[in-house]
């Protein structure tokens, strides 16, 4: 890296829209009908929402229950996607993904049954 110039290894969300259309029971479950407040509604943004729902009480008990273990798991996958692009790590990261995707998906079907 030069002194002015930086280079930095990240991971987003192409689109908003497929988050929603992927998890459509999580995003419902955890931003509902609006969730304007969150200016950016992403895959890692969902798993950290999901894991602050279940931990702070922010939904009804009797549907965090069923979400406690695996929002933790995602949560973990969350941090570790986040460390691995910190040390500049992208591969350890993009196996990551596909991890907390699948995490996710398991989120997904638990709150399907709400």
């Amino acid at each position: 890296m030069g002194k002015v110039l930086q280079i930095r290894v990240s991971a987003w969300t192409f689109s908003e829209d497929e988050v929603k259309s992927t998890w459509p029971k999580l995003w419902k479950l955890i931003w509902g009908e609006g969730g304007d407040a969150i200016p950016k509604k992403g895959v890692l943004e969902l798993a950290h929402a999901v894991f602050d729902a279940v931990r702070a009480g922010l939904i009804p008990s009797d549907q965090a229950g069923p979400l406690k273990e695996k929002a933790e798991k995602v949560e973990g996958l969350r941090i570790k996607i986040e460390k691995a692009l910190t040390d500049r790590l992208p591969k350890e990261a993009d196996s990551l993904t596909y991890e907390i995707e699948d995490c996710l998906d398991t989120l997904e079907d638990i709150a399907e049954k709400f």
